[in-house]
């Protein structure tokens, strides 16, 4: 996604950081797709727009949070993976 796209950086780490204290709370597995969506998202920003060094801990737990969320849903696969649509 071209950096014009992009969400203000500061705001989706606000929103990262209130879904992982709801989701402590929950525990919902579409929240914790959610999160692992935004970590990814949040990995496409330019250098000067979000740290390396959060770009790297984003992908780190974006892996952990897709282990989570297959982990605990019913259907661990999203309704729009390449893996479901080949299925049908």
């Amino acid at each position: 996604m071209p950096a014009t796209e992009l969400p203000d950086a500061d705001a989706l780490l606000a929103s990262l950081l209130s879904m992982m204290t709801k989701f402590s709370c929950l525990g919902c597995p579409q929240q914790a797709l959610l999160i692992q969506r935004e970590l990814n998202l949040l990995q496409g920003y330019p250098d000067q727009s979000v740290a390396p060094l959060l770009k790297g801990v984003a992908r780190r737990l974006e892996h952990e949070w897709q282990q989570l969320h297959f982990a605990i849903a019913d259907d661990p696969v999203p309704v729009a993976s390449p893996q479901r649509l080949a299925l049908h």
